[in-house]
């Protein structure tokens, strides 16, 4: 079963990576971003990947009702709302 993340600091433990992003609508993937960041930095239900000292890419949280750890992949989070998904996976 997967598991409710309360605190979404424990993203800023990954640095000097790469993620993938997959965006979803009624589970069709829409987009995927692949990139390398140097740290993840959360504030107030923003999360900023950055890079070089500047952000690459920004998911707001507060839009997503549930955060969940992901059992599929070692590394893998879920952000759901409704139709729409995010899934973050550090491979």
């Amino acid at each position: 079963m997967e598991k409710q993340v309360r605190d979404l600091t424990i993203l800023c433990d990954y640095k000097n990576r790469h993620v993938i992003l997959n965006y979803y609508y009624e589970d069709e993937l829409i987009d995927r971003d692949g990139i390398s960041f140097n740290e993840i930095y959360v504030h107030h239900g923003m999360i900023y990947f950055i890079k070089n000292k500047k952000r690459i890419v920004t998911i707001n949280s507060k839009k997503f009702r549930n955060i969940l750890i992901g059992e599929d992949f070692q590394n893998y989070y879920i952000m759901r709302r409704d139709k729409n998904r995010i899934d973050i996976y550090f491979p």
